[in-house]
C-alpha cells in the first residue's frame, strides 16, 4: 500500500516560529522556521520513508469562509515582521528539495489536505496528516492518521479512531459538531456562548451531533444553558459549517505528482548555503549516507529485485563531491626544496594548515604541514623532514611575496615562534574573515570555516583535505567580504594585529609568585572573617555555595523580598543580589565573598598553576567579542575583580618581566563618551570634551543645575552612572538599581539628562530606527553587526536589540580604535627597549627601559590619541611603576 504524508505549512511554520529562537543569515534574514520545518521533514523522511508527500500552504484570505461569516479569523494578530517573509523563503528551500507544494486562492490549507486525502484514500493509499491544527481529526479515518504536533513540533500525538476515542470519546465526523458548539477562538468560529469543551463533549456524548443538540434543547438541565442553545441555533449550525472542512477545492490534482523523488544536490546545497542552514545539511547528508549505505545492502541481498524507485535513482551524492577532490602528491627531499624555490619565484599563492603538538598553543610544535597550490596538495612529515628541506620551507614561510591563505593566522604565528620561524605575506585569514562576517558565531575550526559555504560537509579525514577544502572556499570568502564592505577592515586592522597579538602573548607579564601566594594567605584569612560575619547575620551557619541554602537565608530566615525564581528555586544570581543590596547588610558581604572566593580560586590558584619561569602566558581571543573587542583568556587578565581593595591589591603581583624596567599603562579617558560625542554631534557633551572638561562634573551641572564647582561627589557618581548607562540603553530601573536611589529620582535624572544633551537623545532614537530598517549596525571603521533580536516576536528581545543597536557602534568604535592604536604603537616602539604586554579595555600595558620612558610614554599617547580622528579629542591618561598596582601619573611634554 502506498503511503502519502501531508504536512500543513502554514500551522507548522508557525509551530517552528515560535518554537525556535530567532536565528538568521549572515544577511539578517530571519530563518528559525526554516530550521524547525526542514528538520521534522527530515526525520519524517527518514522515518516513514514515504512514496508521496506534500505541503499545503493558505495562499490567500479564506474568502470562502469570510463570505459565509465576514468576521471569520478576524480577531487573528497582525503576522509578525520576522515570520512573513519566512513563508516565502520555506517555499523556496522544499522547492529546492523537490518537495510539492499546493495552494489555492480562497482556500485554506485545511481544504487542500481534506481534497488530497479523500482523493488519497479513493486509491487505496496510507494518509499521514501532519498539522498544529485539531481541525484536522475530522478527517481520520481506517486509512487517515492524524498527527497533531504537542511541544513545537519536534513532538507529536498520534491519532487514529480507538485514539481519538480515547481521548474525546468522538468520533471523528463529530469534531465539527464539537467546534459549533463550543466554537473555536483561533478562528474566531462563535459557537454557543457558555458552552465549552467540557459542556459541549457532554452534549455529544447524549446527542451525538449538533442538529440532534437543538432538537432537544427542552431536555438538556440548566436554564440559562436551554436557552443559550435556543437563541443561538442559527450561530450553531454556521460555527459548523465554518469548522467543516471542504472537499473538493477547484484545483487540478494529479496525485502522481506528489510522489517523492531526491532533490537536485547541487541546488539542494545553494539554498541551503544561501539561508545557512547547516544543521538542516548535517541532518540531510547523514540520513542520505544512511540511505545509500542501506541500498548497498539491499542490493547485495536482494540482486534480483530491479523494482524500487529510489535504489535505482541513489546517484552518488557523497558531501566530499560537493568541493572537487585535490590529488595529494608525494615529494622527496630535493623535490621539495626545487618545488619551494618554484613557488617562491613565480610568487605562486598557496593555502596551508598544520597538525601540532596536544595542549597549549604557546608551547605546541608542528608534526605535519598541508599546502594546496594550483589544484594539487603536498603533506609534509615535520618532524621527518631533512634539515635542508626545513630550511627551505622557513624561508618560503618568512618571503612576504608569496601570497599565503591560513586558517588561523594567529594561533600558526604562536607556534611558529616555537619552531624559530616567521611567518609573512598572509592575504586571507579565514577565521578573521568569518568573524567580521559574522561576530556572533562561536566555531573557527577549518571544518567549520569549511561548512560556512559547504553545509554539511563532513570533518576531514586528512591534512591534505583539510587544505584542499580550504583553499577551496577562499575565493567564496573574499567574495562575502567585499559584498559586506569588510575586506580593509579585515587586510589593514585584524589581520595585522593578529601578529602583535602572538608577539604580546609570547613576551607574557611578569608574575612574583611569593607575592602571590602571600597574597592567597591574606585572601583565606580575609574569607574567613566574611563567612563568619554572614553566618551571625543569617543567625546560623550553612552551605555559602550552595544557591539553594542561600536562597533559604535571604527569602525565608530573613524575608527578604524574592526577585525571580528559577526551575530549583530562588535565584541569588549576582544580578538579583546587586537589587537587593540595600534591603540588607547580608546580601553586601555575600556579595563580598563571591568576589573574594573567585580571586582566590580563578586568579591565585589559577595564576600560580599557570606560571611558567617567572611569567604568565595570557591568550588575546580575537574572535570571541561581537563588538569586536578583544578577550583575555587562560588566564583572563582583563577581568581581575577591582570593585574591591582586594582585587586592586592582586595587581601588584604583576611586573615587567624583563627585569629592572618599569610598567607603562597608558588608558583612553572616556572614550565611548567621546565617540558618543562623534556620533550624536550633541553641543553640550563636544563642548564639555573640547574645552577639557570633567563631562560627568559638567553632566552633573547640567542635571542638578548647579555651577560645576559646587558639584559633589555623590552628584558626579550619580552623573557618571547615567553617562555611561545610557550607552548601554540602561532604563530608569536599571540607574535605580546601580546607583541606589529611587525608581522615581532615577526617572527624573534620565529625563533630565535628556533636556539638557538632546543631540544624544536624537542620535540613541535614530540609530535604533536605522538599525530596525537594515537589520544592522556599522562603526566608525564599518565592522559589522546584525540585530536579528530587533524582529523577535518577544518583546524583551527585541528590548535588547535596541540595546545592541545603541551600544555596538559606540563601544565597536572603541574597539576598533584601540586596535589601530596598538598597530601604530608596536611599530613606532620597534627602535626602542620596549614591549606592550597588554590590552585591557581601554588600557595598553607596556614595558619599558626606565631610561627610555620618557621618549616611549610620549610616542604611546600620541600613537593612541591620533589613532583615529574624532570631531572631540582622544585623551589618554599615563600612569607608571615597577607594579601594576603601585602607579603614578606621568606626565609628558608634548
Amino acid at each position: 500500500m502506498s503511503k502519502i504524508l501531508i504536512l500543513d505549512g502554514n500551522s507548522l511554520a508557525n509551530r517552528a516560529f515560535y518554537a525556535l529562537p530567532m536565528l538568521t543569515t549572515k544577511e539578517g534574514k530571519p530563518t528559525n522556521v526554516l530550521h524547525g520545518f526542514m528538520t521534522m521533514l527530515l526525520r519524517l523522511l527518514a522515518e516513514q520513508k514515504p512514496d508521496y508527500w506534500i505541503v499545503a500552504f493558505d495562499k490567500t484570505k479564506a474568502t470562502v469562509r469570510i463570505e459565509q461569516f465576514a468576521a471569520y479569523k478576524g480577531n487573528r494578530k497582525e503576522t509578525p515582521d520576522a515570520l512573513r517573509p519566512q513563508f516565502d523563503y520555506l517555499k523556496e528551500v522544499l522547492a529546492a528539495f523537490a518537495v510539492p507544494i499546493i495552494e489555492c486562492a480562497g482556500y485554506e490549507a485545511d481544504d487542500l489536505i481534506a481534497t488530497v486525502t479523500t482523493k488519497a484514500e479513493e486509491r487505496d493509499w496510507n494518509v499521514q496528516i501532519y498539522t498544529g491544527d485539531r481541525d484536522a481529526l475530522q478527517l481520520i479515518s481506517p486509512k487517515t492518521t492524524v498527527y497533531l504536533t504537542r511541544k513545537g513540533i519536534s513532538e507529536v500525538d498520534e491519532y487514529n479512531e480507538e485514539a481519538l476515542y480515547a481521548k474525546y470519546q468522538l468520533r471523528p465526523a463529530q469534531i465539527i459538531d464539537l467546534k459549533g458548539l463550543m466554537g473555536d477562538a483561533s478562528d474566531n468560529i462563535p459557537g454557543i456562548p457558555g458552552v465549552g469543551e467540557k459542556t459541549a463533549l457532554k452534549l455529544l456524548g447524549e446527542y451525538e451531533t449538533v442538529e440532534n443538540v437543538l432538537a432537544h434543547s427542552d431536555e438538556i438541565k440548566g436554564k440559562k444553558l436551554q436557552e443559550n442553545i435556543r437563541t443561538y441555533a442559527d450561530q450553531a449550525r454556521l460555527s459548523k459549517k465554518l469548522a467543516t472542512m471542504l472537499h473538493e477545492v477547484p484545483l487540478e490534482m494529479d496525485l502522481e505528482k506528489f510522489s517523492y523523488r531526491r532533490p537536485d544536490e547541487a541546488e539542494f546545497a545553494t539554498v541551503l548555503d544561501k539561508y545557512t542552514l547547516k544543521n538542516v545539511a548535517r541532518i540531510w547528508h547523514q540520513n542520505h549516507a544512511e540511505n545509500l549505505d542501506d541500498s548497498k545492502e539491499a542490493s547485495t541481498e536482494n540482486a534480483d529485485n530491479q523494482d524500487n524507485p529510489e535504489t535505482a535513482s541513489s546517484e552518488n551524492t557523497n558531501t566530499n563531491t560537493l568541493l572537487d577532490g585535490w590529488p595529494a602528491k608525494e615529494l622527496n627531499s630535493e623535490e621539495w626544496i626545487q618545488q619551494l624555490d618554484n613557488w617562491r619565484a613565480a610568487k605562486q599563492p598557496v593555502t596551508l594548515s598544520y597538525k601540532i603538538t596536544p595542549g597549549n598553543p604557546h608551547w605546541s610544535r608542528v608534526l605535519e604541514w598541508g599546502i594546496a597550490v594550483q589544484k594539487n596538495t603536498y603533506s609534509l612529515l615535520w618532524a621527518e623532514a631533512d634539515p635542508a628541506v626545513k630550511r627551505s620551507f622557513a624561508s618560503f614561510l618568512e618571503d612576504s611575496e608569496v601570497s599565503k591563505t591560513v586558517g588561523d593566522g594567529k594561533a600558526l604565528y604562536s607556534v611558529l615562534q616555537n619552531e624559530e620561524m616567521t611567518l609573512r605575506g598572509v592575504s586571507l585569514d579565514l577565521s578573521l574573515a568569518a568573524y567580521l562576517i559574522n561576530p556572533t558565531r562561536t566555531k573557527f575550526d577549518a571544518v567549520e570555516l569549511v561548512r560556512e559555504y559547504v553545509p554539511g560537509y563532513p570533518d576531514f579525514s586528512s591534512l591534505t583535505e583539510e587544505v584542499s577544502a580550504l583553499a577551496q572556499v577562499a575565493d567564496r570568502y573574499k567574495e562575502t567580504l567585499e559584498e559586506l564592505g569588510l575586506t580593509a577592515l579585515l587586510h589593514q586592522v585584524e589581520e595585522p594585529l593578529s601578529f602583535v597579538l602572538a608577539r604580546m602573548e609570547r613576551t607574557g607579564i611578569g608574575v612574583d609568585a611569593e607575592q602571590l601566594k602571600s597574597f592567597g594567605e591574606g585572601l583565606t584569612t580575609e574569607l574567613q572573617r566574611l563567612e563568619q560575619e554572614i553566618y551571625l547575620l543569617a543567625g546560623e551557619s550553612f552551605n555559602l555555595n550552595s544557591p539553594h541554602q542561600l536562597g533559604h537565608v535571604l527569602f525565608e530566615t530573613l524575608g527578604l523580598p524574592p526577585v525571580k525564581k528559577t526551575k530549583t528555586g530562588y535565584s541569588t544570581d549576582a544580578e538579583t543580589l546587586e537589587e537587593l543590596k540595600m534591603s540588607h547588610p547580608i546580601v553586601e558581604n555575600v556579595l563580598d565573598y563571591r568576589q573574594l572566593s573567585k580571586l582566590m580560586s580563578t586568579y591565585v590558584n589559577g595564576l600560580l598553576a599557570q606560571i611558567k619561569e617567572g611569567k604568565i602566558h595570557t591568550t588575546f581571543q580575537q574572535t570571541v567579542t561581537a563588538t569586536g573587542r578583544l578577550s583575555s583568556t587562560e588566564p583572563n587578565l582583563q577581568n581581575i575583580p577591582i570593585r574591591l581593595e582586594q582585587g586592586r591589591l592582586l595587581r601588584k603581583v604583576f611586573q615587567a618581566p624583563h627585569k629592572d624596567w618599569v610598567l607603562l599603562s597608558a588608558d583612553y579617558s572616556q572614550i565611548e563618551l567621546r565617540i558618543l560625542a562623534h556620533y550624536s554631534k550633541d553641543e553640550v557633551l563636544s563642548e564639555s570634551f573640547a574645552l577639557g572638561q570633567d563631562v560627568h562634573t559638567r553632566t552633573a551641572s547640567e542635571v542638578f543645575g548647579v555651577p560645576m564647582e559646587e558639584v559633589t561627589k555623590d552628584m558626579r557618581r550619580k552623573a557618571k552612572a547615567v553617562n555611561f548607562g545610557l550607552v548601554y540603553g540602561l532604563t530608569e530601573f536599571g540607574l535605580s538599581r546601580d546607583v541606589g536611589i529611587p525608581r522615581k529620582e532615577a526617572k527624573y535624572y534620565i529625563e533630565k539628562y535628556f533636556d539638557r544633551y538632546s543631540g544624544v537623545k536624537r542620535y540613541l532614537a535614530e540609530v535604533v530606527i536605522q538599525a530596525k530598517e537594515e537589520g544592522e549596525v556599522r562603526t566608525l571603521l564599518n565592522r559589522l553587526r546584525r540585530i536579528p533580536e530587533l524582529r523577535h516576536p518577544n518583546r524583551n528581545q527585541r528590548q535588547f536589540g535596541e540595546r545592541i543597536a545603541m551600544n555596538t557602534p559606540i563601544q565597536g568604535t572603541a574597539a576598533d580604535i584601540m586596535k589601530l592604536a596598538m598597530l601604530g604603537v608596536v611599530q613606532a616602539l620597534e627602535p626602542f627597549q620596549a614591549d606592550v604586554l597588554l590590552q585591557v579595555h581601554d588600557e595598553l600595558v607596556v614595558q619599558v627601559a626606565p631610561e627610555e620612558l620618557d621618549q616611549v610614554a610620549k610616542i604611546v599617547k600620541e600613537e593612541m590619541e591620533n589613532a583615529f580622528p574624532l570631531s572631540v579629542p582622544l585623551t589618554v591618561e599615563c600612569k607608571t611603576g615597577r607594579n601594576w598596582y603601585e602607579m603614578e601619573p606621568f606626565f609628558t611634554d608634548k
